[in-house]
Protein backbone atom coordinates (compact mmCIF):
# COMPACT_ATOMS: atom_id res chain seq x y z
CA UNK A 1 0.00 0.00 0.00
CA UNK A 2 1.19 3.50 -0.78
CA UNK A 3 2.46 5.59 2.07
CA UNK A 4 0.74 8.95 2.37
CA UNK A 5 2.66 11.97 1.11
CA UNK A 6 2.51 15.02 3.35
CA UNK A 7 5.32 17.22 2.11
CA UNK A 8 7.00 18.32 -1.08
CA UNK A 9 10.15 16.32 -0.38
CA UNK A 10 8.36 13.03 0.21
CA UNK A 11 8.32 10.34 -2.47
CA UNK A 12 5.71 7.63 -2.83
CA UNK A 13 6.81 4.09 -2.04
CA UNK A 14 5.10 0.75 -2.28
CA UNK A 15 2.18 -0.28 -4.47
CA UNK A 16 -1.02 1.79 -4.74
CA UNK A 17 -4.04 0.95 -2.62
CA UNK A 18 -7.54 0.95 -4.05
CA UNK A 19 -8.43 3.68 -6.56
CA UNK A 20 -10.66 5.31 -3.94
CA UNK A 21 -7.85 5.41 -1.36
CA UNK A 22 -5.52 6.78 -4.02
CA UNK A 23 -8.07 9.48 -4.81
CA UNK A 24 -8.26 10.58 -1.17
CA UNK A 25 -4.48 10.52 -0.69
CA UNK A 26 -3.88 12.49 -3.86
CA UNK A 27 -6.60 15.02 -3.00
CA UNK A 28 -4.99 15.60 0.40
CA UNK A 29 -1.53 15.98 -1.15
CA UNK A 30 -2.86 18.43 -3.75
CA UNK A 31 -4.45 20.59 -1.08
CA UNK A 32 -1.18 20.73 0.86
CA UNK A 33 1.10 21.68 -2.04
CA UNK A 34 -1.38 23.41 -4.36
CA UNK A 35 0.22 26.85 -4.19
CA UNK A 36 3.65 25.48 -5.18
CA UNK A 37 2.49 23.61 -8.29
CA UNK A 38 3.12 25.03 -11.75
CA UNK A 39 0.28 26.97 -13.33
CA UNK A 40 0.59 29.32 -16.32
CA UNK A 41 0.06 33.03 -15.72
CA UNK A 42 -3.22 34.46 -16.97
CA UNK A 43 -3.11 35.14 -20.69
CA UNK A 44 0.12 33.20 -21.24
CA UNK A 45 0.91 32.12 -24.77
CA UNK A 46 0.46 28.49 -25.68
CA UNK A 47 4.09 27.45 -25.36
CA UNK A 48 4.19 28.92 -21.85
CA UNK A 49 1.07 26.95 -20.98
CA UNK A 50 2.59 23.80 -22.42
CA UNK A 51 5.77 24.32 -20.42
CA UNK A 52 3.73 24.66 -17.23
CA UNK A 53 1.87 21.41 -17.97
CA UNK A 54 5.16 19.60 -18.43
CA UNK A 55 6.59 21.13 -15.24
CA UNK A 56 3.56 19.93 -13.31
CA UNK A 57 3.89 16.46 -14.84
CA UNK A 58 7.56 16.32 -13.86
CA UNK A 59 6.65 17.22 -10.29
CA UNK A 60 3.95 14.54 -10.19
CA UNK A 61 6.38 11.99 -11.59
CA UNK A 62 9.21 12.84 -9.21
CA UNK A 63 6.92 12.44 -6.21
CA UNK A 64 5.43 9.28 -7.69
CA UNK A 65 1.84 10.19 -8.57
CA UNK A 66 2.43 10.09 -12.33
CA UNK A 67 3.88 6.57 -12.03
CA UNK A 68 0.73 5.17 -10.44
CA UNK A 69 -1.35 3.01 -12.75
CA UNK A 70 1.56 1.74 -14.82
CA UNK A 71 3.37 -1.63 -14.55
CA UNK A 72 6.37 -1.77 -12.24
CA UNK A 73 8.47 -3.52 -14.89
CA UNK A 74 8.05 -0.41 -17.07
CA UNK A 75 9.00 2.07 -14.39
CA UNK A 76 5.58 2.52 -12.82
CA UNK A 77 4.37 1.87 -9.29
CA UNK A 78 1.66 -0.64 -10.17
CA UNK A 79 -2.08 -0.14 -10.19
CA UNK A 80 -4.19 0.22 -13.32
CA UNK A 81 -6.26 2.59 -15.45
CA UNK A 82 -8.64 3.27 -12.56
CA UNK A 83 -5.81 4.75 -10.50
CA UNK A 84 -4.81 7.00 -13.39
CA UNK A 85 -8.43 8.03 -13.85
CA UNK A 86 -8.92 9.28 -10.31
CA UNK A 87 -5.68 11.28 -10.41
CA UNK A 88 -6.76 13.01 -13.61
CA UNK A 89 -10.18 13.59 -12.10
CA UNK A 90 -8.73 15.26 -9.02
CA UNK A 91 -6.42 17.50 -11.05
CA UNK A 92 -9.39 18.81 -13.01
CA UNK A 93 -11.49 19.23 -9.87
CA UNK A 94 -8.65 21.20 -8.25
CA UNK A 95 -8.82 23.71 -11.10
CA UNK A 96 -5.80 22.82 -13.18
CA UNK A 97 -6.19 23.91 -16.76
CA UNK A 98 -6.20 21.61 -19.78
CA UNK A 99 -3.58 18.85 -19.83
CA UNK A 100 -4.51 17.61 -23.32
CA UNK A 101 -0.91 17.77 -24.55
CA UNK A 102 -0.41 14.66 -22.40
CA UNK A 103 -3.48 12.91 -23.81
CA UNK A 104 -1.38 10.22 -25.47
CA UNK A 105 -0.63 8.81 -22.05
CA UNK A 106 -4.14 7.37 -22.30
CA UNK A 107 -4.38 7.01 -26.09
CA UNK A 108 -1.05 5.50 -27.16
CA UNK A 109 0.65 4.15 -24.05
CA UNK A 110 -1.92 1.42 -23.13
CA UNK A 111 -1.72 -0.08 -26.63
CA UNK A 112 2.07 0.06 -26.64
CA UNK A 113 2.16 -1.66 -23.24
CA UNK A 114 0.00 -4.44 -24.71
CA UNK A 115 1.85 -4.87 -28.01
CA UNK A 116 5.46 -3.69 -27.78
CA UNK A 117 8.53 -5.43 -26.48
CA UNK A 118 9.04 -4.77 -22.78
CA UNK A 119 12.72 -3.84 -23.16
CA UNK A 120 11.91 -1.15 -25.71
CA UNK A 121 9.07 0.46 -23.78
CA UNK A 122 10.93 0.29 -20.46
CA UNK A 123 13.32 2.93 -21.79
CA UNK A 124 10.71 5.13 -23.46
CA UNK A 125 7.64 5.19 -21.21
CA UNK A 126 9.19 7.03 -18.22
CA UNK A 127 10.08 9.93 -20.53
CA UNK A 128 6.42 10.33 -21.44
CA UNK A 129 5.21 9.82 -17.87
CA UNK A 130 7.47 12.64 -16.66
CA UNK A 131 6.58 14.99 -19.51
CA UNK A 132 10.18 15.04 -20.73
CA UNK A 133 8.78 13.93 -24.08
CA UNK A 134 5.48 14.30 -25.87
CA UNK A 135 4.26 11.69 -28.34
CA UNK A 136 1.88 11.95 -31.25
CA UNK A 137 -0.17 9.60 -33.41
CA UNK A 138 0.52 9.43 -37.17
CA UNK A 139 -2.59 7.73 -38.53
CA UNK A 140 -4.75 10.02 -40.71
CA UNK A 141 -3.70 11.03 -44.22
CA UNK A 142 -5.09 13.51 -46.76
CA UNK A 143 -6.94 10.68 -48.55
CA UNK A 144 -7.32 8.27 -45.63
CA UNK A 145 -9.01 9.68 -42.57
CA UNK A 146 -12.04 7.66 -41.60
CA UNK A 147 -10.95 4.90 -43.99
CA UNK A 148 -7.53 4.21 -42.51
CA UNK A 149 -6.95 1.03 -44.48
CA UNK A 150 -6.76 3.15 -47.65
CA UNK A 151 -3.56 4.83 -46.43
CA UNK A 152 -0.60 5.24 -48.75
CA UNK A 153 2.29 5.83 -46.34
CA UNK A 154 4.65 2.90 -46.85
CA UNK A 155 7.50 1.28 -44.98
CA UNK A 156 9.93 -0.90 -46.96
CA UNK A 157 12.51 -3.14 -45.34
CA UNK A 158 16.05 -2.38 -46.52
CA UNK A 159 18.62 -4.46 -44.66
CA UNK A 160 18.29 -3.71 -40.96
CA UNK A 161 16.18 -0.60 -41.53
CA UNK A 162 12.72 0.34 -42.74
CA UNK A 163 12.36 3.25 -45.15
CA UNK A 164 9.16 5.24 -44.55
CA UNK A 165 7.62 7.36 -47.28
CA UNK A 166 4.35 9.22 -47.01
CA UNK A 167 2.27 12.05 -45.63
CA UNK A 168 0.23 12.29 -42.41
CA UNK A 169 -2.19 15.07 -41.53
CA UNK A 170 -4.22 16.30 -38.53
CA UNK A 171 -1.50 14.91 -36.28
CA UNK A 172 -2.17 16.29 -32.79
CA UNK A 173 0.82 17.78 -30.94
CA UNK A 174 3.32 16.85 -33.70
CA UNK A 175 4.80 20.36 -33.59
CA UNK A 176 5.76 19.85 -29.95
CA UNK A 177 6.34 16.08 -29.85
CA UNK A 178 9.58 14.12 -29.89
CA UNK A 179 8.13 10.74 -31.00
CA UNK A 180 5.40 9.60 -33.35
CA UNK A 181 3.56 6.28 -33.51
CA UNK A 182 3.23 5.83 -37.27
CA UNK A 183 0.85 3.47 -39.06
CA UNK A 184 2.34 2.50 -42.44
CA UNK A 185 1.83 -0.06 -45.17
CA UNK A 186 4.39 -2.85 -45.29
CA UNK A 187 2.26 -5.06 -47.53
CA UNK A 188 0.37 -4.44 -50.75
CA UNK A 189 -2.71 -2.18 -51.05
CA UNK A 190 -4.81 -5.25 -51.86
CA UNK A 191 -4.00 -6.65 -48.41
CA UNK A 192 -5.86 -3.73 -46.84
CA UNK A 193 -5.60 -3.90 -43.02
CA UNK A 194 -3.52 -7.09 -43.12
CA UNK A 195 -0.62 -5.22 -44.73
CA UNK A 196 -0.23 -2.49 -42.09
CA UNK A 197 2.49 -2.12 -39.46
CA UNK A 198 3.16 0.31 -36.61
CA UNK A 199 6.48 2.10 -36.01
CA UNK A 200 7.75 4.19 -33.11
CA UNK A 201 9.61 7.02 -34.86
CA UNK A 202 11.93 9.73 -33.58
CA UNK A 203 10.67 13.01 -35.09
CA UNK A 204 14.24 14.29 -35.29
CA UNK A 205 15.00 11.65 -37.92
CA UNK A 206 16.36 12.88 -41.24
CA UNK A 207 13.64 13.29 -43.86
CA UNK A 208 10.79 14.27 -41.51
CA UNK A 209 9.15 17.66 -41.89
CA UNK A 210 6.46 18.89 -39.48
CA UNK A 211 4.29 21.79 -40.66
CA UNK A 212 1.82 23.27 -38.16
CA UNK A 213 -1.84 23.75 -39.07
CA UNK A 214 -3.23 26.85 -37.38
CA UNK A 215 -6.74 26.24 -36.14
CA UNK A 216 -9.65 28.66 -35.98
CA UNK A 217 -8.93 29.19 -32.27
CA UNK A 218 -5.39 30.35 -33.06
CA UNK A 219 -3.58 27.27 -31.74
CA UNK A 220 -1.25 24.95 -33.62
CA UNK A 221 -2.27 21.72 -31.94
CA UNK A 222 -2.53 19.95 -35.31
CA UNK A 223 0.15 19.48 -37.95
CA UNK A 224 0.95 17.66 -41.15
CA UNK A 225 4.00 15.42 -41.19
CA UNK A 226 5.85 14.24 -44.28
CA UNK A 227 8.22 11.28 -44.39
CA UNK A 228 10.76 11.52 -47.19
CA UNK A 229 12.91 8.37 -47.26
CA UNK A 230 12.99 8.24 -43.46
CA UNK A 231 15.13 5.39 -42.17
CA UNK A 232 14.25 3.76 -38.87
CA UNK A 233 15.79 0.66 -37.27
CA UNK A 234 13.94 -2.65 -37.25
CA UNK A 235 13.64 -2.24 -33.48
CA UNK A 236 11.21 0.64 -34.13
CA UNK A 237 8.61 -1.89 -35.34
CA UNK A 238 5.84 -2.32 -32.75
CA UNK A 239 4.72 -5.94 -32.80
CA UNK A 240 5.20 -8.12 -35.90
CA UNK A 241 5.38 -6.82 -39.45
CA UNK A 242 1.87 -6.80 -40.85
CA UNK A 243 0.44 -6.82 -37.32
CA UNK A 244 -0.30 -3.11 -37.12
CA UNK A 245 -4.07 -3.28 -37.41
CA UNK A 246 -4.69 -4.78 -33.94
CA UNK A 247 -2.40 -2.11 -32.46
CA UNK A 248 -4.27 0.61 -34.36
CA UNK A 249 -7.66 -0.70 -33.22
CA UNK A 250 -6.53 -0.63 -29.58
CA UNK A 251 -5.20 2.92 -29.99
CA UNK A 252 -8.50 4.01 -31.54
CA UNK A 253 -10.42 2.27 -28.77
CA UNK A 254 -8.57 4.37 -26.19
CA UNK A 255 -8.88 7.54 -28.27
CA UNK A 256 -12.65 7.16 -28.28
CA UNK A 257 -13.23 5.87 -24.75
CA UNK A 258 -10.54 6.19 -22.07
CA UNK A 259 -9.70 9.63 -23.45
CA UNK A 260 -13.33 10.60 -22.83
CA UNK A 261 -12.65 10.31 -19.10
CA UNK A 262 -9.92 12.94 -19.38
CA UNK A 263 -12.23 15.21 -21.36
CA UNK A 264 -15.26 14.89 -19.12
CA UNK A 265 -13.20 15.77 -16.04
CA UNK A 266 -12.28 19.10 -17.64
CA UNK A 267 -15.83 19.65 -18.91
CA UNK A 268 -17.28 19.22 -15.43
CA UNK A 269 -15.24 22.19 -14.24
CA UNK A 270 -16.46 24.22 -17.22
CA UNK A 271 -20.09 23.40 -16.45
CA UNK A 272 -19.54 24.55 -12.87
CA UNK A 273 -18.24 27.86 -14.23
CA UNK A 274 -21.26 28.17 -16.52
CA UNK A 275 -23.56 27.59 -13.56
CA UNK A 276 -22.12 30.70 -11.90
CA UNK A 277 -23.13 32.78 -14.93
CA UNK A 278 -26.45 31.11 -15.75
CA UNK A 279 -29.74 32.93 -15.31
CA UNK A 280 -33.10 31.44 -14.39
CA UNK A 281 -33.95 31.04 -18.05
CA UNK A 282 -30.91 28.79 -18.52
CA UNK A 283 -31.91 26.26 -15.87
CA UNK A 284 -33.32 23.68 -18.28
CA UNK A 285 -30.40 23.97 -20.68
CA UNK A 286 -27.91 23.72 -17.82
CA UNK A 287 -29.70 20.64 -16.53
CA UNK A 288 -29.56 19.07 -19.98
CA UNK A 289 -25.79 19.51 -20.30
CA UNK A 290 -25.32 18.03 -16.84
CA UNK A 291 -27.30 14.97 -17.90
CA UNK A 292 -25.20 14.74 -21.08
CA UNK A 293 -22.02 14.93 -19.08
CA UNK A 294 -23.19 12.37 -16.55
CA UNK A 295 -23.81 9.95 -19.44
CA UNK A 296 -20.25 10.51 -20.69
CA UNK A 297 -18.87 9.96 -17.21
CA UNK A 298 -20.71 6.67 -16.78
CA UNK A 299 -19.82 5.38 -20.26
CA UNK A 300 -16.16 6.38 -19.97
CA UNK A 301 -15.95 4.93 -16.44
CA UNK A 302 -17.08 1.61 -17.87
CA UNK A 303 -14.38 1.87 -20.54
CA UNK A 304 -11.74 2.65 -17.89
CA UNK A 305 -12.83 -0.41 -15.89
CA UNK A 306 -12.51 -2.60 -18.99
CA UNK A 307 -9.04 -1.21 -19.70
CA UNK A 308 -8.01 -1.84 -16.10
CA UNK A 309 -9.09 -5.45 -16.57
CA UNK A 310 -6.96 -5.76 -19.70
CA UNK A 311 -9.71 -5.32 -22.30
CA UNK A 312 -9.77 -2.86 -25.18
CA UNK A 313 -13.46 -2.37 -25.95
CA UNK A 314 -13.17 -1.98 -29.74
CA UNK A 315 -16.43 -0.94 -31.46
CA UNK A 316 -18.06 -0.37 -28.06
CA UNK A 317 -15.96 2.82 -27.87
CA UNK A 318 -18.13 4.41 -30.57
CA UNK A 319 -21.07 5.27 -28.27
CA UNK A 320 -18.65 6.81 -25.75
CA UNK A 321 -17.20 9.05 -28.45
CA UNK A 322 -20.69 9.95 -29.72
CA UNK A 323 -21.85 10.88 -26.21
CA UNK A 324 -18.73 12.98 -25.64
CA UNK A 325 -19.22 14.81 -28.94
CA UNK A 326 -22.79 15.77 -28.09
CA UNK A 327 -21.99 16.76 -24.51
CA UNK A 328 -19.05 18.96 -25.45
CA UNK A 329 -20.86 20.78 -28.22
CA UNK A 330 -23.95 21.32 -26.07
CA UNK A 331 -21.81 22.75 -23.24
CA UNK A 332 -20.12 25.25 -25.50
CA UNK A 333 -23.39 26.10 -27.24
CA UNK A 334 -24.62 27.16 -23.81
CA UNK A 335 -21.41 29.12 -23.23
CA UNK A 336 -21.99 30.87 -26.56
CA UNK A 337 -25.48 31.90 -25.46
CA UNK A 338 -24.37 33.07 -22.01
CA UNK A 339 -21.15 34.85 -22.94
CA UNK A 340 -22.06 36.27 -26.31
CA UNK A 341 -21.56 35.78 -30.01
CA UNK A 342 -17.96 37.04 -29.89
CA UNK A 343 -16.96 33.49 -28.86
CA UNK A 344 -17.53 32.45 -32.47
CA UNK A 345 -15.40 35.22 -33.96
CA UNK A 346 -11.96 34.58 -35.39
CA UNK A 347 -10.44 37.48 -33.43
CA UNK A 348 -9.52 36.42 -29.92
CA UNK A 349 -10.95 38.25 -26.95
CA UNK A 350 -8.66 40.58 -25.00
CA UNK A 351 -9.97 39.32 -21.68
CA UNK A 352 -7.99 36.27 -20.59
CA UNK A 353 -11.02 34.49 -19.15
CA UNK A 354 -13.13 35.07 -22.24
CA UNK A 355 -10.17 34.25 -24.46
CA UNK A 356 -10.02 30.79 -22.90
CA UNK A 357 -13.74 30.27 -23.42
CA UNK A 358 -13.43 31.42 -27.03
CA UNK A 359 -10.51 29.09 -27.65
CA UNK A 360 -12.45 26.13 -26.28
CA UNK A 361 -15.68 27.07 -28.02
CA UNK A 362 -13.99 27.18 -31.42
CA UNK A 363 -12.29 23.85 -30.76
CA UNK A 364 -15.62 22.28 -29.82
CA UNK A 365 -16.81 22.76 -33.40
CA UNK A 366 -14.26 20.11 -34.46
CA UNK A 367 -15.10 17.40 -31.94
CA UNK A 368 -17.61 15.80 -34.30
CA UNK A 369 -14.74 15.25 -36.76
CA UNK A 370 -11.55 14.35 -34.87
CA UNK A 371 -10.98 10.80 -33.63
CA UNK A 372 -13.52 9.48 -36.13
CA UNK A 373 -16.43 11.53 -37.43
CA UNK A 374 -19.87 11.46 -35.86
CA UNK A 375 -21.12 9.64 -38.96
CA UNK A 376 -18.46 6.95 -38.60
CA UNK A 377 -19.31 6.44 -34.93
CA UNK A 378 -23.00 6.05 -35.75
CA UNK A 379 -22.15 3.62 -38.57
CA UNK A 380 -20.00 1.57 -36.17
CA UNK A 381 -22.83 1.48 -33.64
CA UNK A 382 -25.33 0.39 -36.29
CA UNK A 383 -23.11 -2.23 -37.88
CA UNK A 384 -21.16 -3.80 -35.02
CA UNK A 385 -23.29 -3.19 -31.93
CA UNK A 386 -26.86 -3.19 -33.23
CA UNK A 387 -26.08 -5.44 -36.24
CA UNK A 388 -28.37 -3.40 -38.46
CA UNK A 389 -28.30 -3.80 -42.26
CA UNK A 390 -25.70 -1.64 -43.98
CA UNK A 391 -25.15 -0.90 -47.70
CA UNK A 392 -22.21 -3.32 -47.71
CA UNK A 393 -24.38 -6.13 -46.38
CA UNK A 394 -27.24 -5.49 -48.75
CA UNK A 395 -25.11 -5.79 -51.90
Amino acid sequence: MLEAVDAESDVLTGSPASPWSTRLQFRRWLSEVRTSLAEPPSGADYRARLDSVRMLQARLYDVGWARIGWPEHLGGLGGDARHRAVINDELAAAGFSSRYALEHLEILAPALVAHWERTQLREMLPRLLRGDELWCQGFSEPDAGSDLVAMRTSATLDGDEYVIRGHKVWTSWALYAQRCVVLARTGTPSQRHRGLSVFFVDLDSAGIEVRPLRQANGLEELAEVTFDEVRVPRSALVGPEGGGWPVALDVLSCERSAFAWLRQARLHSRVEALAQSADVGSADELGNVLVDLFAVRMASASAVNDLADGRFIGPAAAPVKALLTDAEQHIYDLAHRLYGSHLALGVRSDAARMGEWQEEYLFSRAVSIYGGTRQMQLTTIARFLLELPTPERRT
